[in-house]
């Protein structure tokens, strides 16, 4: 069932084209992986999703409503971003950084309550991140810092998460949980759309991937159908050999 869909969508700042007629659609349940190199537009588009950045021209329909449409309470009911951005000045401690991702469903007028403090505490507790509750958010490192945000995120509850680069700052074995994490929740009905430098990541947790460059799409489809030698040269300037590995059952890839 389509969710999410983007039609012609373009984007303009300071008179520059920084995104350029960017269609496709999304089914509820998969994962979509945003790739491409540094600038070309992965942040800037999942930021159009949520109408942090408002488009030039285009649609962008939930469950064919368009947010256009929507109060921005709404919005924040059907869909949550989490920022690339980790740096956080606020002098909360972790478990009130997480339960601020309630805020759509707090009632006016009315303080968080003990159901919002025990959800959060239940997204901590998937996370790895429930030793930190009470600890400050500035005294974490970066890649504690994402998991505690990636928290906050799914405390939101909404039908479709956008990651901005989620595990950027992580070990190999958090980059691991926290995809293993959306792996099952997009089985849960959960849509997730995530901008990824990580292309072995990418074949590996992904449903379909969208390959960008400066501001346009090169290609969108399943794995097989986008991490393909010219499509690779054409966007990262590199040849490759694609292939599959016998290991790992996906696409991968040697640079020459």
């Amino acid at each position: 069932m389509e969710i999410l869909k983007i039609e012609n969508l373009c984007l303009n700042i300071n008179e520059k084209k920084v995104l350029k007629n960017i269609s496709f659609s999304i089914n509820q349940g998969e994962i979509i992986g945003l790739i491409g190199v540094n600038g070309s537009g992965k942040t800037t588009l999942l930021k159009c999703l949520n109408r942090v950045n408002i488009p030039s021209s285009g649609l962008i329909k939930i469950s064919g409503e368009s947010i256009k449409n929507m109060t921005q309470k709404i919005l924040a009911k059907k869909i949550a971003l989490m920022s690339q951005n980790t740096n956080i000045s606020l002098p909360f401690n972790c478990l009130e950084i997480v339960v601020l991702g309630r805020y759509p469903h707090l009632v006016k007028g009315k303080s968080y309550t003990d159901k919002d403090y025990k959800k959060s505490k239940k997204y901590m507790e998937l996370t790895d991140t429930i030793e930190f509750k009470d600890k400050n958010i500035s005294c974490l490192s970066g890649g504690e810092r994402q998991r505690v945000l990636f928290s906050k995120v799914l405390a939101q509850e909404t039908e479709i998460i956008l990651l901005d680069e989620p595990t950027s700052s992580m070990d190999i074995y958090n980059q691991e949980q926290i995809f293993r994490i959306c792996k099952t929740l997009s089985q849960e009905g959960k849509t997730i759309v995530t901008a990824i430098h990580d292309i072995r990541m990418a074949a590996k947790y992904c449903d379909k991937l969208l390959l960008l460059k400066a501001g346009e799409v090169i290609a969108f489809g399943n794995v097989e159908e986008v991490l393909t030698k010219a499509n690779l040269k054409k966007s990262y300037s590199v040849d490759t050999k694609v292939y599959r590995n016998e290991i790992s059952g996906k696409i991968d890839y040697y640079i020459y």
